[in-house]
Protein backbone atom coordinates (compact mmCIF):
# COMPACT_ATOMS: atom_id res chain seq x y z
CA UNK A 1 0.00 0.00 0.00
CA UNK A 2 1.27 3.65 -0.74
CA UNK A 3 1.34 6.03 1.47
CA UNK A 4 -0.29 9.22 1.15
CA UNK A 5 1.59 12.54 0.49
CA UNK A 6 0.31 14.49 3.63
CA UNK A 7 0.70 18.36 1.11
CA UNK A 8 -1.44 16.41 -2.57
CA UNK A 9 -3.86 15.31 0.29
CA UNK A 10 -4.71 19.05 1.70
CA UNK A 11 -4.36 20.22 -1.57
CA UNK A 12 -7.40 18.17 -3.09
CA UNK A 13 -9.38 19.33 0.03
CA UNK A 14 -8.97 22.93 -0.92
CA UNK A 15 -9.27 21.80 -4.24
CA UNK A 16 -12.68 20.17 -3.59
CA UNK A 17 -13.96 22.73 -1.16
CA UNK A 18 -13.54 25.73 -3.92
CA UNK A 19 -15.31 23.90 -6.03
CA UNK A 20 -18.47 23.39 -3.83
CA UNK A 21 -18.00 26.86 -3.02
CA UNK A 22 -18.04 28.19 -6.59
CA UNK A 23 -21.09 26.07 -7.50
CA UNK A 24 -22.91 27.65 -4.79
CA UNK A 25 -22.16 30.91 -5.64
CA UNK A 26 -23.61 30.48 -9.03
CA UNK A 27 -26.50 28.91 -7.72
CA UNK A 28 -27.54 31.60 -5.80
CA UNK A 29 -26.41 34.21 -8.30
CA UNK A 30 -28.68 32.24 -10.86
CA UNK A 31 -31.79 32.18 -7.99
CA UNK A 32 -32.34 35.60 -8.30
CA UNK A 33 -35.09 37.36 -10.38
CA UNK A 34 -37.21 40.64 -9.76
CA UNK A 35 -40.30 42.00 -10.74
CA UNK A 36 -40.72 45.38 -12.25
CA UNK A 37 -43.70 47.53 -11.42
CA UNK A 38 -45.63 50.34 -13.43
CA UNK A 39 -48.96 52.11 -12.26
CA UNK A 40 -51.53 54.28 -14.21
CA UNK A 41 -51.60 56.78 -12.13
CA UNK A 42 -47.84 56.16 -11.02
CA UNK A 43 -46.73 57.06 -7.84
CA UNK A 44 -48.35 54.48 -5.79
CA UNK A 45 -46.29 53.03 -3.12
CA UNK A 46 -45.45 49.40 -3.25
CA UNK A 47 -45.72 46.72 -0.99
CA UNK A 48 -44.26 43.06 -1.57
CA UNK A 49 -45.70 40.42 0.78
CA UNK A 50 -46.70 43.12 3.49
CA UNK A 51 -43.19 44.79 3.31
CA UNK A 52 -43.32 48.44 1.86
CA UNK A 53 -40.29 48.86 -0.56
CA UNK A 54 -38.34 52.09 -1.09
CA UNK A 55 -39.29 54.14 -3.92
CA UNK A 56 -42.79 54.50 -5.84
CA UNK A 57 -44.48 53.36 -9.39
CA UNK A 58 -42.27 52.84 -11.58
CA UNK A 59 -39.70 51.14 -10.05
CA UNK A 60 -38.05 47.50 -10.16
CA UNK A 61 -38.03 45.13 -7.02
CA UNK A 62 -34.45 43.08 -7.35
CA UNK A 63 -33.21 40.25 -5.95
CA UNK A 64 -36.00 38.20 -5.55
CA UNK A 65 -35.61 34.08 -4.76
CA UNK A 66 -37.87 31.83 -6.57
CA UNK A 67 -41.43 31.59 -4.83
CA UNK A 68 -45.29 33.29 -4.26
CA UNK A 69 -45.31 36.78 -4.20
CA UNK A 70 -48.25 39.57 -3.08
CA UNK A 71 -47.83 43.23 -4.95
CA UNK A 72 -49.67 45.83 -3.21
CA UNK A 73 -50.12 49.31 -4.96
CA UNK A 74 -51.20 51.95 -2.05
CA UNK A 75 -51.89 55.58 -3.13
CA UNK A 76 -53.95 58.44 -1.77
CA UNK A 77 -57.83 58.80 -3.44
CA UNK A 78 -57.74 55.36 -4.94
CA UNK A 79 -58.62 52.06 -3.86
CA UNK A 80 -55.87 49.34 -2.98
CA UNK A 81 -54.60 47.03 -5.75
CA UNK A 82 -53.23 43.80 -5.77
CA UNK A 83 -51.08 41.39 -7.85
CA UNK A 84 -50.45 37.51 -6.96
CA UNK A 85 -47.32 36.34 -8.73
CA UNK A 86 -45.52 33.15 -8.94
CA UNK A 87 -41.48 33.96 -9.49
CA UNK A 88 -39.62 31.23 -11.01
CA UNK A 89 -35.95 30.49 -10.02
CA UNK A 90 -33.99 33.46 -12.09
CA UNK A 91 -36.89 34.96 -13.68
CA UNK A 92 -37.69 39.25 -14.18
CA UNK A 93 -41.74 39.64 -14.88
CA UNK A 94 -43.18 42.90 -15.75
CA UNK A 95 -46.41 43.48 -14.30
CA UNK A 96 -48.61 45.16 -17.25
CA UNK A 97 -49.76 48.63 -16.38
CA UNK A 98 -51.84 48.51 -13.39
CA UNK A 99 -54.52 50.89 -13.64
CA UNK A 100 -55.58 52.34 -10.38
CA UNK A 101 -59.32 53.03 -10.07
CA UNK A 102 -60.42 56.13 -7.79
CA UNK A 103 -62.06 55.80 -4.07
CA UNK A 104 -65.26 56.58 -4.34
CA UNK A 105 -67.67 57.59 -2.21
CA UNK A 106 -71.44 55.88 -0.84
CA UNK A 107 -73.99 58.89 -0.85
CA UNK A 108 -77.88 58.69 0.12
CA UNK A 109 -79.92 61.43 -0.89
CA UNK A 110 -83.09 61.81 -0.02
CA UNK A 111 -86.15 64.30 0.25
CA UNK A 112 -89.53 64.92 1.82
CA UNK A 113 -91.52 65.08 -0.19
CA UNK A 114 -90.14 62.28 -2.52
CA UNK A 115 -89.28 61.84 -6.08
CA UNK A 116 -87.25 65.10 -6.49
CA UNK A 117 -84.41 65.72 -9.02
CA UNK A 118 -80.98 64.93 -8.15
CA UNK A 119 -78.53 67.03 -9.64
CA UNK A 120 -74.95 66.91 -8.97
CA UNK A 121 -71.99 68.96 -10.97
CA UNK A 122 -74.93 69.61 -13.65
CA UNK A 123 -75.94 66.11 -14.20
CA UNK A 124 -79.58 64.92 -13.33
CA UNK A 125 -78.70 61.30 -11.46
CA UNK A 126 -81.70 59.98 -10.70
CA UNK A 127 -84.60 61.06 -8.48
CA UNK A 128 -85.02 60.98 -4.52
CA UNK A 129 -84.24 58.37 -3.03
CA UNK A 130 -81.24 58.02 -4.68
CA UNK A 131 -77.73 55.88 -4.28
CA UNK A 132 -74.86 57.22 -5.39
CA UNK A 133 -72.07 54.94 -5.77
CA UNK A 134 -69.34 56.55 -8.53
CA UNK A 135 -68.44 60.06 -6.65
CA UNK A 136 -64.42 60.26 -6.18
CA UNK A 137 -64.16 61.71 -2.48
CA UNK A 138 -64.11 65.32 -2.05
CA UNK A 139 -67.03 68.33 -2.13
CA UNK A 140 -70.03 68.48 -3.45
CA UNK A 141 -73.13 70.70 -3.35
CA UNK A 142 -76.37 68.46 -3.91
CA UNK A 143 -79.08 70.12 -5.54
CA UNK A 144 -82.83 69.14 -5.27
CA UNK A 145 -85.93 70.01 -7.40
CA UNK A 146 -88.98 69.48 -6.95
CA UNK A 147 -91.88 70.98 -8.98
CA UNK A 148 -93.31 73.71 -7.64
CA UNK A 149 -90.90 74.14 -5.06
CA UNK A 150 -87.85 76.09 -4.99
CA UNK A 151 -84.57 73.98 -5.82
CA UNK A 152 -82.54 73.14 -2.44
CA UNK A 153 -78.73 72.65 -1.95
CA UNK A 154 -77.17 70.84 0.54
CA UNK A 155 -73.12 70.45 0.47
CA UNK A 156 -71.81 67.00 1.47
CA UNK A 157 -68.08 65.74 1.91
CA UNK A 158 -66.81 62.44 0.94
CA UNK A 159 -63.72 61.43 3.13
CA UNK A 160 -63.64 57.48 3.09
CA UNK A 161 -66.42 54.76 1.73
CA UNK A 162 -68.68 55.35 4.77
CA UNK A 163 -72.17 56.33 3.65
CA UNK A 164 -72.74 59.79 3.72
CA UNK A 165 -76.31 61.16 3.69
CA UNK A 166 -78.06 64.37 2.06
CA UNK A 167 -81.85 64.92 3.30
CA UNK A 168 -84.19 68.03 1.94
CA UNK A 169 -87.39 68.57 4.18
CA UNK A 170 -88.88 71.24 1.79
CA UNK A 171 -90.69 73.80 3.53
CA UNK A 172 -94.61 74.00 3.25
CA UNK A 173 -95.42 77.02 0.64
CA UNK A 174 -98.86 77.92 -0.09
CA UNK A 175 -100.23 80.54 -2.57
CA UNK A 176 -102.63 83.16 -1.56
CA UNK A 177 -105.44 84.17 -4.28
CA UNK A 178 -107.98 87.30 -3.54
CA UNK A 179 -110.27 88.16 -6.00
CA UNK A 180 -110.52 91.34 -6.60
CA UNK A 181 -106.42 90.85 -6.19
CA UNK A 182 -105.03 93.33 -3.31
CA UNK A 183 -106.11 92.11 -0.38
CA UNK A 184 -104.18 92.60 2.71
CA UNK A 185 -103.17 89.10 3.94
CA UNK A 186 -102.13 88.22 7.73
CA UNK A 187 -101.20 85.49 9.16
CA UNK A 188 -101.61 84.84 12.77
CA UNK A 189 -102.14 88.83 12.97
CA UNK A 190 -99.10 89.80 11.23
CA UNK A 191 -99.73 91.18 7.95
CA UNK A 192 -97.42 88.92 5.28
CA UNK A 193 -97.91 91.62 2.13
CA UNK A 194 -101.20 91.97 -0.41
CA UNK A 195 -102.42 88.92 -2.45
CA UNK A 196 -101.42 87.49 -4.76
CA UNK A 197 -98.55 86.13 -3.16
CA UNK A 198 -96.74 82.73 -1.59
CA UNK A 199 -96.43 82.04 1.78
CA UNK A 200 -92.85 79.93 2.04
CA UNK A 201 -91.68 81.21 5.40
CA UNK A 202 -94.23 79.93 7.91
CA UNK A 203 -93.18 76.95 10.03
CA UNK A 204 -95.52 74.36 10.36
CA UNK A 205 -98.34 73.43 11.95
CA UNK A 206 -102.18 75.20 12.07
CA UNK A 207 -101.98 78.57 11.27
CA UNK A 208 -104.80 81.47 10.94
CA UNK A 209 -105.18 83.32 7.44
CA UNK A 210 -107.26 86.42 7.38
CA UNK A 211 -107.83 88.63 4.33
CA UNK A 212 -108.78 92.41 4.05
CA UNK A 213 -109.91 94.19 1.59
CA UNK A 214 -111.20 97.75 1.28
CA UNK A 215 -115.05 97.94 0.35
CA UNK A 216 -115.11 93.87 0.66
CA UNK A 217 -116.17 91.42 4.05
CA UNK A 218 -113.20 90.32 5.80
CA UNK A 219 -112.38 86.39 5.57
CA UNK A 220 -110.39 83.98 6.84
CA UNK A 221 -109.42 80.79 7.22
CA UNK A 222 -107.59 78.04 8.91
CA UNK A 223 -104.86 76.11 7.27
CA UNK A 224 -102.56 73.24 8.04
CA UNK A 225 -98.89 73.28 6.91
CA UNK A 226 -96.90 70.14 6.74
CA UNK A 227 -93.68 69.68 5.10
CA UNK A 228 -93.80 69.55 0.97
CA UNK A 229 -97.18 70.97 0.62
CA UNK A 230 -97.75 72.99 -2.83
CA UNK A 231 -100.92 74.09 -2.56
CA UNK A 232 -103.22 77.48 -2.78
CA UNK A 233 -106.19 79.19 -1.15
CA UNK A 234 -108.42 81.79 -2.48
CA UNK A 235 -111.10 84.23 -0.90
CA UNK A 236 -113.93 85.43 -2.81
CA UNK A 237 -114.26 88.79 -1.54
CA UNK A 238 -117.96 89.78 -0.37
CA UNK A 239 -118.49 93.49 -1.72
CA UNK A 240 -120.20 94.60 1.23
CA UNK A 241 -119.66 98.86 0.44
CA UNK A 242 -121.21 101.44 -2.11
CA UNK A 243 -119.24 104.87 -3.10
CA UNK A 244 -120.23 108.52 -2.37
CA UNK A 245 -118.81 111.43 -4.18
CA UNK A 246 -119.43 114.15 -2.48
CA UNK A 247 -118.12 118.06 -3.05
CA UNK A 248 -118.97 120.90 -1.18
CA UNK A 249 -119.71 124.85 -1.76
CA UNK A 250 -117.56 126.06 -0.06
CA UNK A 251 -114.59 124.09 0.41
CA UNK A 252 -112.88 123.04 3.69
CA UNK A 253 -115.71 121.61 5.03
CA UNK A 254 -115.40 118.73 7.74
CA UNK A 255 -117.39 115.60 6.80
CA UNK A 256 -118.82 113.33 9.55
CA UNK A 257 -119.66 109.82 9.03
CA UNK A 258 -122.26 108.81 11.52
CA UNK A 259 -120.52 110.90 14.16
CA UNK A 260 -116.76 110.49 13.30
CA UNK A 261 -114.91 112.88 11.27
CA UNK A 262 -114.03 111.05 8.26
CA UNK A 263 -112.12 113.79 5.91
CA UNK A 264 -112.25 117.98 5.39
CA UNK A 265 -112.79 118.85 1.75
CA UNK A 266 -110.31 120.70 -0.43
CA UNK A 267 -110.03 123.59 -2.59
CA UNK A 268 -110.56 123.24 -6.23
CA UNK A 269 -108.22 125.46 -8.37
CA UNK A 270 -107.05 127.72 -5.94
CA UNK A 271 -109.81 129.13 -3.99
CA UNK A 272 -112.22 127.63 -1.59
CA UNK A 273 -115.50 128.61 -3.32
CA UNK A 274 -116.09 125.06 -4.44
CA UNK A 275 -114.15 121.57 -3.47
CA UNK A 276 -112.85 118.37 -5.08
CA UNK A 277 -114.82 115.74 -5.44
CA UNK A 278 -114.54 113.45 -2.05
CA UNK A 279 -114.54 109.69 -2.65
CA UNK A 280 -116.17 107.58 0.63
CA UNK A 281 -116.86 103.78 1.15
CA UNK A 282 -120.06 103.15 2.83
CA UNK A 283 -121.41 99.79 3.81
CA UNK A 284 -124.43 98.51 2.68
CA UNK A 285 -127.61 98.02 4.23
CA UNK A 286 -127.99 100.56 6.86
CA UNK A 287 -128.59 104.51 6.56
CA UNK A 288 -125.15 106.57 7.20
CA UNK A 289 -124.87 109.97 8.60
CA UNK A 290 -123.27 112.37 7.18
CA UNK A 291 -122.62 115.76 8.49
CA UNK A 292 -121.46 118.97 6.88
CA UNK A 293 -119.85 121.57 9.50
CA UNK A 294 -117.77 125.05 8.49
CA UNK A 295 -117.46 127.53 11.42
CA UNK A 296 -119.55 130.70 9.49
CA UNK A 297 -121.36 128.39 7.48
CA UNK A 298 -125.02 126.74 8.47
CA UNK A 299 -124.27 122.40 8.87
CA UNK A 300 -126.25 120.48 6.55
CA UNK A 301 -127.00 116.66 7.76
CA UNK A 302 -128.08 113.95 4.93
CA UNK A 303 -128.68 110.72 4.94
CA UNK A 304 -126.86 108.54 2.66
CA UNK A 305 -127.79 104.56 1.53
CA UNK A 306 -125.07 102.81 -0.31
CA UNK A 307 -125.44 100.86 -3.38
CA UNK A 308 -123.28 98.24 -5.06
CA UNK A 309 -121.52 98.98 -7.90
CA UNK A 310 -122.75 102.33 -8.06
CA UNK A 311 -121.61 105.64 -6.88
CA UNK A 312 -124.16 108.20 -5.20
CA UNK A 313 -122.91 111.76 -6.24
CA UNK A 314 -123.70 114.67 -4.18
CA UNK A 315 -123.04 118.14 -4.62
CA UNK A 316 -123.95 120.64 -1.08
CA UNK A 317 -124.39 123.96 -0.78
CA UNK A 318 -123.47 125.17 2.90
CA UNK A 319 -125.29 128.91 3.79
CA UNK A 320 -123.21 131.48 5.12
CA UNK A 321 -124.25 132.60 8.47
CA UNK A 322 -124.35 136.59 7.79
CA UNK A 323 -124.06 138.53 11.46
CA UNK A 324 -123.62 142.37 11.59
CA UNK A 325 -121.14 143.38 14.40
CA UNK A 326 -119.86 146.87 13.49
CA UNK A 327 -121.81 150.49 13.13
CA UNK A 328 -120.15 152.66 10.80
CA UNK A 329 -121.84 156.61 10.69
CA UNK A 330 -121.21 158.64 7.85
CA UNK A 331 -122.10 161.91 7.27
CA UNK A 332 -125.53 160.81 6.10
CA UNK A 333 -126.49 157.77 7.56
CA UNK A 334 -125.82 155.12 10.12
CA UNK A 335 -124.52 151.67 8.31
CA UNK A 336 -125.28 147.98 10.51
CA UNK A 337 -122.98 145.76 8.20
CA UNK A 338 -120.25 143.01 8.55
CA UNK A 339 -116.50 144.67 8.76
CA UNK A 340 -113.97 142.30 6.48
CA UNK A 341 -111.36 144.34 7.08
CA UNK A 342 -109.43 147.60 7.10
CA UNK A 343 -107.14 148.83 3.91
CA UNK A 344 -104.10 150.43 3.79
CA UNK A 345 -104.93 153.55 3.65
CA UNK A 346 -107.19 153.71 6.53
CA UNK A 347 -110.56 152.91 4.38
CA UNK A 348 -113.01 149.96 5.74
CA UNK A 349 -113.96 147.01 3.43
CA UNK A 350 -117.48 146.13 4.76
CA UNK A 351 -120.25 143.46 3.98
CA UNK A 352 -123.58 145.31 4.10
CA UNK A 353 -125.77 142.50 3.21
CA UNK A 354 -125.30 139.12 2.18
CA UNK A 355 -122.95 139.43 -0.57
CA UNK A 356 -123.16 143.20 -1.14
CA UNK A 357 -119.74 144.78 -0.20
CA UNK A 358 -118.53 148.15 0.00
CA UNK A 359 -115.77 150.50 0.88
CA UNK A 360 -116.53 153.48 3.59
CA UNK A 361 -113.84 156.45 4.05
CA UNK A 362 -111.40 156.40 7.10
CA UNK A 363 -113.31 159.09 9.49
Amino acid sequence: MRPVHKQSYWARVLLLVSLLCFGTGVQAVLSQGGITVVSAPEGAQVFLNGTVQKGKTPMNISGLSQGEYRVELRKEDYDRTYKEIALLEGQEVNLDIVELRRTTGLLLVDSDPGGAEVIIQSEVIGTTPALVTDLPLGDYQVEIRATGLPPRIVNVELVDRKPVRAYVRQPPRVAVNSYPSGAEVLVDGELMGLAPLVLSTIPEGTHEVVVKLAEHDTQEKTILLVPGLNNAIEFNMDKNSGILVLDTEPALVQVYVDGVLFATTQPKGGADSISQPLRLALKLGVGHNIQLIRDGYTSKTVTVHAEIDKAVVLHKVLRRIFVYDTRITTDSEVILCRIEYKLPNGDIYYERFPGAFDTAKAA
